[in-house]
């Protein structure tokens, strides 16, 4: 019956057609065409390397997306003239792509190969006067790069918004002990990051080192290699001043630098200190790096508490130890909003270190000038302030100060809602964090997040990019002797005693 009944209907068995198949249908188009429109204008990129070593700093990022950079009416260029045989070359392409993704339409990219591309080379070399017997990045913050640099003529001002790197600059390498140079790291975020800077502001700011105090000087700047590595990423240039020699730190003088005095300043040398830190218009900056070895400095750690820092003459150690043991945890405290992306890390210092009391004298005159103190560096509660140097290393509660303690400290003159009349000042009560030798990635960064503070360039502060082209495992000094024991005393001996169970088990 069913088979006649068929025969009788014969579009029966066809399926009926949906209205609701056909709105599905025209969804599905509307999905796909949004999705490939919003691919089309919404970029987004994902680093899947473990170290992610294709993705840009911190520190860029902020310089990229500040108020300098994306207020400016045209664009800065930058030009990478390497060749595509370079090693790193797709490294360093791909992080250069990040600078235009985050510089939103103000960074230009030109990548070309002047060994393949001589007819650009040539207009390049004629604009800016360079041959490319070298790979060269150019970075250009001119209203028109198009005009060639004047060479003849006495105004040159257009030459200070460029900025032209050599390839060799964006390699760091490592002398090994049979004389070798081996690469360790690749620089060009850091150098290019600094390039941008400079050109963009164009003309360098200037601080003054004090000399004639020991600690640092013309022929010993051990202790300056850091802070010229710093400065140099914020346009800034370092002069010697000689306090004993003048009457006043020069006008254009925004920041002094105090590093490791071992002769106390004079009254006049004082007052020339003072009278700079005092000065009403424009920022001021003031760096102070105390050497606990040398701590017979009255009439400067007078200077210094009268703004809130009171150096304390003691050694900082670690407790339930029966020796000295100098290597110190540190902690990032809570306090400068600029230091906000290191907050409650841990580093270790090493060297001597003393501790530091934030406290004001004149609670009431401290109003008035409008000072405020931070702690921009602390220890953990395992901690102790040493206060006789010439005893066994022993917590005494009566004469010893208890931890956490303060390392290193962060002085405001004046009202944080007018940051160009702000004055600033950093204290640190440890000199070898400035040695490079033994100066930590991430103290590195921090001392230059809170350089960047000091000359009132916030934006460019924050944690730099993965730079290492090798692997390398960063051992406090318990950890290298713990090693040490191991492969010295364990390993030989467990070797030893396996031969001698084998010598055992043959012999019988």
């Amino acid at each position: 019956m069913s088979n006649k009944h068929t025969e009788i209907n014969p579009q029966a068995r066809r399926p009926k057609g949906s209205p609701l198949a056909w709105v599905n249908l025209l969804l599905l188009s509307i999905i796909v065409v949004a999705c490939n429109y919003i691919g089309c204008k919404e970029y987004w990129r994902r680093d899947l390397t473990e170290d992610e070593r294709y993705t840009i700093s911190d520190r860029t990022i902020n310089v990229l997306t500040s108020e300098r950079i994306q207020s400016r009416e045209t664009p800065v260029h930058i030009i990478f003239a390497f060749r595509k045989s370079t090693q790193n070359y797709p490294r360093m392409y791909s992080l250069l792509e990040e600078y235009v993704r985050y510089g939103k339409g103000k960074i230009v990219l030109e990548c070309f190969d002047p060994m393949r591309q001589p007819n650009r080379a040539r207009e390049i070399s004629q604009i800016y006067g360079v041959d490319f017997k070298q790979d060269l990045c150019l970075i250009d913050a001119r209203r028109d790069p198009s005009v060639s640099l004047r060479t003849f003529e006495e105004d040159k001002s257009d030459r200070k918004h460029v900025r032209i790197r050599p390839g060799t600059s964006f390699i760091k390498y490592e002398t090994m002990p049979d004389e070798t140079r081996r690469a360790v790291a690749l620089m060009m975020d850091e150098v290019v990051c600094g390039a941008i800077a400079e050109a963009v502001e164009g003309d360098m700011r200037h601080m003054y080192v004090v000399e004639g105090k020991g600690g640092v000087s013309r022929d010993d700047q051990t202790l300056l290699e850091n802070i010229g590595r710093i400065v140099n990423l914020l346009n800034i240039q370092l002069s010697w001043i000689n306090l004993s020699a003048v009457d006043r730190v020069p006008e254009d003088a925004e920041g002094l630098i105090i590093i490791s005095p071992r002769v106390d300043f004079t009254e006049d040398e004082m007052v020339i200190v003072n009278e700079f830190w005092e000065r009403e218009q424009g920022r001021r900056a003031l760096f102070v790096a105390l050497d606990p070895d040398n701590t017979q400095l009255p009439r400067f750690y007078r200077f210094l508490r009268s703004q809130g820092v009171r150096p304390n003459n003691d050694r900082v150690l670690l407790r339930d130890r029966n020796r000295a043991y100098y290597d110190i945890s540190a902690v990032i405290p809570k306090g400068l909003e600029c230091t906000k992306s290191f907050w409650h890390n841990t580093t270790h210092l090493e060297g001597h270190s003393m501790s530091l009391t934030l406290e004001h004298g004149d609670e009431n005159e401290a109003t008035l000038r409008r000072l405020t103190t931070y702690p921009v560096l602390m220890t953990t509660a395992d901690y102790y302030g040493e206060t006789n140097a010439t005893r066994a290393p022993k917590y005494d509660p009566q004469e010893d100060k208890p931890g956490p303690l303060c390392l290193a400290a962060a002085v405001t003159k004046g009202s944080p809602k007018s940051p160009n009349d702000l004055s600033t000042m950093l204290v640190l009560a440890n000199t070898d964090i400035l040695r490079r030798e033994k100066t930590r990635a991430e103290q590195l960064d921090y001392l230059h997040t809170l350089w960047a503070w000091m000359s009132n360039r916030p934006e460019y502060g924050g944690k730099s990019s993965n730079q290492d082209l090798t692997m390398k495992l960063d051992l406090n000094r318990h950890s290298r002797h713990v090693i040490e024991y191991l492969t010295l005393i364990i390993m030989p001996l467990f070797a030893f005693l396996i031969a001698l169970m084998l010598w055992h088990t043959r012999r019988h």
